[in-house]
């Protein structure tokens, strides 16, 4: 393909369609496959083509202050904003890239305009706004690409279709963003004047469609968390023998009857002993009986059906349950996988299911795959197993009807991944074996239950043995040889026998809350609209009703981070104090649909309708607009006080006991107005419930605590910390109640810890992670065991390795050594998350090996822009940014944005990463680790 040329003149007047592609590298990939083209600056032309990019989204609707300049005060006389008509602007920054796409439809020579933006809602919409904004009504067609191959994109160029059969689409398109326009522009005025004090200006409280009652879903686990407190229980567990084995079994009480269900880890269970007398009774009964211990046991064959293949959201929650990875670090792999790579079809897609005509295109894939490109490829015995032995499961793969506007993620075709780092090959492997085992067999296992039965009281032994590994194959999990539970009676699934009682043992524990949920549950629930469904046909059908799209999910979970809603928490998502007052308030007012899974499922099945031609634009528009208003007139006129005097109160007040304590938006006050009771609503990163201050007010006569309950440091680390009433406030204190000095939990736990015999410092040394960081001490022995502690190392220049701590040195040096001063141990350290991009560990771990990683572009600036750069090991120990450009970032870069970082020197990049890290050489704050764990846990 040759670079910038001038067009022939004889070429001039040769009618041509002009192609607008969502993304440059997709105009560069068009241009290749069809052939014959020419780069003329920033778009390519052939005798039929003319090929151009927008760079994601390069319009956006009119802010209400430019469509009127009174809008600039967010006053609430002002609202709702409802405009006649909804009009679009260049983005900041795309000026002159919309300047010159509005050039080319101008070209006398354009004869019509091919939407080859990406395959879906937001694509149409992509497509629509610039086409109405250059304004010259020519004639559409769409091409709708599924795979970005040479021979997917020449096959679908021969069959473009009518751009007006996409209206439905399209229609759909605006009012998903008018209506989040509507909504969120209204809603988040309206709050903010009404929520936000006077010393917080600056602060806004966003509302929207589609976050609020996402956010709302995290709210009410938090708020689970928050009621918790920790009960005590028994358990006990029996140790048996028979002639060929022995077992365990955990004491159960046959005759418990359930509750209510709750996801509380509640004590209230059948193998769980709450009343001490009630265990000692147990344990002397079954001591007294030992001698007439009888089992019996039931055997039953399970199969275990083969999954179905991915669509994004069951690809984003596999990726997240094995890996860590977040939704959008998912999502932003798959797409790399999809446009530059070649090696995955479109990955924004909700179906689970292949059109039926690919059970020859599958049969080529399994081909490709056995017959290798080069070396043979690791899963080539699975391809060739299925071609011999045939395809399972057909009929739950090719199914026509569960295909829309696009099928599952599948492979193209190209399996070669030696080149893939990271992200990309993780999530291509998943993909990749989840293609083979949805054609495979089921796995079948054996479910063995035995109870042992001694004096009367019952032990129960489960066990689980995969007997044929079938589709789990492909995950290396193969058929055990030897069963874990050898038969109680030989040959016979149901046997009983006699056993031999050899021990008993209690161990005492507490219960704990339910667990916050991970990003894999939580798309789950946005997929079912908030539905505890995991699998099966009810969930598919629930996927009609879901909150957002598979394509539009990740970006709600970081907007909701990056509103302060939410925080990450390890590998579950923390619901902020902020995130639960905005959500109390709204169930206050109330505003309950801005935050109801379900209407907000049901808004979305309407747009979907639409989709499909089968609801109307204005009827759709009209209900927003109603719901605009209702939403703004009950935030205007909202009473604070109001609000919560439905509440009872939580207590006698502990200065004025005639008094009592009540609820207000900000805090807990005594409802006597001189008194000086004051406990607000957040303390330590947590947010102070009813059900704490209750408990604490209950207590403070005696002096006793509350808790332990869980709070956050300054680092977001999670400690626990018992609560009292001291004064006129709620203070943190021991088990004991003595008020504590600071608050705990400023040590990092360390999670894991490993030796490297080797690094590209020429040092071996142990690597070390906590919770929010990554260590590597170099100089050490595999030999050398303990903490870190940054006392005892110090990131320099010149290091050199030391005995390890514990071994004295020989006496004739002791005087030496004494008058010398120490060399520190070098070490490394890196945050785990780095300027917005998650680092894995292994990942973490090749860096310190080859002193570099290969470009990452997931990196934020401080102002939230993309960029690209690699790391790079000093001989200090610090790294260091070394920047891609900026015009490469935005060719890789989905939807669009600026890079930030593509023209800084290596200088600033050393600034960022000393500033990233933590590590300063003259001045650093020491925070000693602490194992908690065994090396390896």
């Amino acid at each position: 393909m040759a670079t910038t040329t001038k067009r022939p003149a004889s070429e001039a007047s040769a009618p041509r369609w002009l192609v607008l592609t969502e993304k440059p590298s997709v105009s560069g990939d068009i241009a290749k496959a069809l052939g014959d083209f020419q780069k003329l600056g920033e778009y390519y032309e052939s005798k039929q083509y003319v090929v151009t990019w927008a760079v994601g989204h390069l319009l956006e609707l009119l802010s209400p202050e430019e469509i009127d300049a009174k809008y600039k005060r967010w006053l609430l006389q002002d609202l709702p904003i409802i405009p006649d008509g909804f009009s679009y602007k260049p983005k900041s920054g795309q000026e002159q890239r919309i300047k010159a796409i509005k050039a080319l439809f101008s070209r006398a020579d354009v004869c019509g305009v091919i939407n080859a933006c990406d395959a879906g809602r937001e694509g149409e919409l992509i497509f629509r706004e610039i086409y109405d904004f250059c304004g010259r009504g020519l004639p559409t067609k769409r091409l709708w690409l599924q795979s970005m191959t040479p021979d997917s994109i020449r096959r679908e160029f021969q069959k473009l279709r009518d751009g007006h059969e996409f209206d439905h689409l399209g229609s759909a398109a605006r009012c998903r963003a008018e209506s989040d326009w509507l909504i969120g522009m209204n809603g988040t005025r309206a709050l903010t004047r009404r929520l936000r004090p006077r010393t917080q200006r600056g602060v806004s409280w966003s509302v929207g469609r589609v976050q609020t009652p996402t956010l709302g879903l995290l709210v009410a686990r938090e708020m689970e968390i928050l009621k918790h407190r920790p009960e005590d229980y028994w358990v006990l567990e029996g140790r048996f023998s028979t002639p060929s084995h022995e077992y365990s079994g955990a004491w159960f009480d046959p005759s418990f009857k359930k509750g209510a269900e709750t996801e509380d880890d509640a004590a209230q269970r059948d193998d769980r002993i709450v009343d001490r007398q009630r265990l000692q009774g147990i344990m002397d009964r079954v001591m007294a009986g030992a001698s007439s211990a009888q089992a019996r046991e039931t055997r039953k064959t399970s199969r275990e059906g083969a999954p179905q293949l991915f669509d994004l959201t069951t690809l984003q929650r596999e990726s997240n349950r094995r890996f860590g990875m977040s939704a959008s670090r998912t999502l932003q792999a798959a797409q790399r996988l999809y446009e530059k790579h070649k090696m995955l079809t479109y990955p924004r897609t909700d179906s689970r299911y292949l059109p039926v005509e690919y059970r020859k295109v599958t049969k080529d894939l399994l081909e490709r795959l056995r017959a290798g490109d080069g070396a043979p490829h690791p899963l080539a015995k699975f391809a060739a197993g299925l071609l011999k032995d045939g395809l399972q499961n057909e009929s739950r793969v090719f199914d026509d009807a569960k295909v829309s506007d696009h099928f599952a993620i599948i492979p193209t075709g190209v399996f070669d991944a030696a080149h893939l780092e990271g992200d990309d090959a993780r999530v291509f492997d998943l993909v990749l074996r989840r293609f083979l085992s949805a054609f495979m067999d089921s796995a079948v296992w054996a479910k063995v239950e035995r109870i042992t039965t001694v004096a009367g009281e019952n032990f129960r032994t489960r066990v689980q043995d995969l007997e044929k590994p079938g589709w789990r194959e492909v995950y290396g999990v193969e058929g055990d040889d030897e069963t874990k539970l050898p038969p109680l009676v030989q040959g016979e699934p149901n046997g009983e026998s006699a056993v031999s009682f050899m021990d008993l043992t209690s161990e005492a524990k507490q219960t704990r809350p339910p667990a916050r949920f991970s990003e894999a549950r939580l798309l789950s629930l946005m997929e079912s609209c908030g539905k505890s469904v995991e699998n099966g046909d009810v969930a598919e059908a629930l996927l009609e009703k879901g909150i957002g799209t598979p394509a539009t999910r990740a970006d709600i979970i970081e907007n909701l981070i990056a509103k302060e809603y939410i925080v990450r928490a390890g590998r579950g998502l923390r619901a902020t104090a902020k995130g639960i007052r905005l959500l109390d308030v709204l169930s206050r007012v109330p505003v309950s649909g801005l935050s109801s899974v379900e209407l907000t499922g049901e808004m979305e099945y309407d747009l979907k309708r639409m989709e499909r031609g089968q609801g109307s634009r204005q009827d759709f528009m009209r209900k927003m607009v109603e719901y605009t208003r209702d939403i703004v007139e009950k935030a205007r006129s909202f009473d604070y006080d109001a609000i919560y005097a439905g509440e009872g109160p939580l207590g006698p007040c502990s200065m004025h006991p005639e008094s009592q304590v009540r609820e207000t938006f900000w805090a807990y006050k005594c409802e006597q107005k001189d008194c000086g009771l004051l406990i607000w609503k957040e303390k330590n990163g947590r947010y102070v419930d009813r059900s704490l201050v209750a408990d604490a007010l209950r207590l403070a006569a005696s002096g006793k605590a509350v808790g332990p309950v869980e709070f956050h440091n300054s680092a977001g680390l999670p400690f626990e910390a018992f609560v009292r009433i001291e004064g006129n406030s709620l203070v943190m204190c021991d088990a004991d109640g003595q008020v504590t000095e600071a608050a705990r939990g400023v040590d990092a736990v360390v999670v894991h810890e490993e030796f490297l015999g080797t690094s590209h410092l020429g040092q071996p040394g142990r690597f070390y992670e906590t919770e929010t960081t990554y260590f590597f001490e170099f100089g050490v022995t595999a030999a050398d065991k303990g903490p870190v502690d940054d006392a005892d190392s110090e990131t320099q220049d010149d290091a050199t390795p030391v005995a390890p701590k514990g071994k004295k040195k020989p006496a004739a040096k002791a005087k030496t050594a004494a008058k010398a001063k120490p060399k520190k141990r070098l070490m490394s350290r890196m945050p785990k998350v780095l300027c917005g991009y998650p680092m894995p560990r292994e990942e973490f771990l090749r860096f310190i090996q080859q002193g570099h990683t290969s470009a990452i572009t997931e990196f934020k600036s401080k102002k939230g822009r993309p960029f690209a750069a690699a790391l790079h090991l000093k001989d200090n120990g610090n790294f260091e940014f070394k920047f891609e450009s900026r015009k490469k970032l935005t060719q890789q870069t989905e939807g669009g944005g600026e890079a930030d970082g593509g023209d800084e020197s290596a200088t600033k990049g050393r600034r960022s990463a000393k500033a990233a890290s933590g590590t300063r050489p003259k001045a650093r704050a020491k925070a000693k680790v602490v194992r908690k764990t065994p090396p390896g846990a």
